[in-house]
C-alpha cells in the first residue's frame, strides 16, 4: 500500500521549487509595476499573497538550513526590492508581512554566518554615553527613521552574499546610499556645516559596520573604504537648497537595474525552466522526456 505522506526529500525539493517559483514571482512585480489605481490594487493583493506564502514556506524550511545560495540570495533582492517601491510612486505592500520577511532574513543571516564568529559572540556592555560616541549612541534610533541606511544595510548584506554573480556599479551604488543616509541625517540635524556632514558620513558608516558583523575581519572595513564618497557637503548640498528626499527617482531607477542584470546571472526556477521546455544542462528533447515519464 503506498504511503499517504510525501517522502520528507521529496517535500523539500517540491518546497524549493515553489519558493523559487514565488520569490522570482513578486521580485518581477515590484520590478515591472505598472502604476495606476487598478494595477496598484491588483499588485497589493497578489503581492501581500505572495510574501504569506514565500513566509510559511520559508518557516517551514528555515530550521533545517538548506536554503541554497541562489535562492537565499533572491530571497535578498525580494527584502531590498520593498524598501525601494515602498513610498516611490509603488503601493506599500503589507507592512505586516513585509515586517515578519525581514525579520526571518534577518534571524536567517544570523543563523548562516561563520558558527565561530556566532560562538564567540556576546552581547555589546552597555555604555555611559559620552561626547566621543555621541554620534553612535542612539542607533536604534537611526536604524528605524533612516531608510536610505536601512537599504543600504540590506544592499550591501546582498552584495556580500552574491559576491560571485555581481553586475558592475554595485560600489557606485553603496557610496550614493551611504551618501543619501548621511544626508538624510544632515537635514534632520540642527546646524548645518562640513564637520556636521562628516560626523554624519562617519554616522552612517559606523552604524553600517556594527549591522553588519561585530567579529568581521579587516577584509570587510577595507571593503567599506572603498565604497566612501568624498566628503563634501558644499556639492551635495547646495546653499539654500531644500531637503533633498532619500531613495530618489534616480536611486531607485538604478537599484532596479542592477538588480534586473543580478537576477539574469541567477537559475530561472525549475517550475519556469520546464514551461519553457528547457532545463538547465539538458536539450528540448531530453527536457520532453523528463517531462512525459513525470507525467507534467
Amino acid at each position: 500500500m503506498e504511503s499517504l505522506t510525501a517522502d520528507p526529500d521529496t517535500q523539500v525539493e517540491v518546497d524549493l521549487m515553489i519558493l523559487d517559483y514565488l520569490l522570482c514571482m513578486a521580485i518581477g512585480q515590484v520590478l515591472s509595476l505598472e502604476k495606476g489605481r487598478e494595477a496598484e490594487r491588483a499588485y497589493e493583493w497578489d503581492f501581500g499573497w505572495s510574501l504569506n506564502t514565500i513566509n510559511t514556506i520559508k518557516a517551514a524550511l528555515l530550521p533545517s538550513g538548506i536554503l541554497p545560495k541562489d535562492i537565499q540570495i533572491k530571497v535578498q533582492i525580494l527584502e531590498l526590492v520593498q524598501v525601494f517601491s515602498d513610498g516611490n510612486g509603488s503601493p506599500e505592500p503589507s507592512r505586516g508581512l513585509a515586517g515578519k520577511l525581514s525579520r526571518e532574513d534577518q534571524s536567517t543571516t544570523s543563523e548562516n554566518r561563520d558558527p565561530k564568529a556566532q560562538s564567540g559572540r556576546d552581547s555589546p556592555p552597555p555604555q555611559e554615553p559620552h561626547e566621543s560616541n555621541e554620534l553612535l549612541s542612539d542607533n536604534s534610533r537611526f536604524l528605524t527613521s533612516n531608510r536610505s541606511y536601512n537599504a543600504l544595510v540590506k544592499f550591501v548584506a546582498l552584495c556580500r552574499t552574491a559576491r560571485d554573480y555581481l553586475p558592475d556599479g554595485y560600489a557606485d551604488i553603496a557610496a550614493e546610499l551611504i551618501n543619501q543616509g548621511a544626508l538624510d541625517e544632515y537635514h534632520m540635524a540642527g546646524t548645518r556645516s562640513p564637520s556636521r556632514y562628516k560626523e554624519c558620513i562617519e554616522r552612517v558608516t559606523g552604524c553600517l559596520r556594527e549591522s553588519l558583523d561585530p567579529q568581521a575581519d579587516q577584509l570587510n572595513f577595507e571593503y567599506l573604504s572603498t565604497l566612501l564618497p568624498p566628503i563634501d557637503p558644499l556639492s551635495a548640498v547646495p546653499e539654500g537648497a531644500g531637503r533633498k528626499p532619500p531613495l530618489g527617482d534616480a536611486t531607485t531607477r538604478l537599484v532596479h537595474r542592477f538588480l534586473t542584470d543580478l537576477m539574469k546571472t541567477l537559475d530561472a526556477p525549475i517550475l519556469i525552466q520546464l514551461e519553457r521546455g528547457k532545463l538547465t544542462g539538458l536539450s528540448r528533447e531530453e527536457t520532453r522526456q523528463l517531462k512525459d515519464r513525470i507525467g507534467f
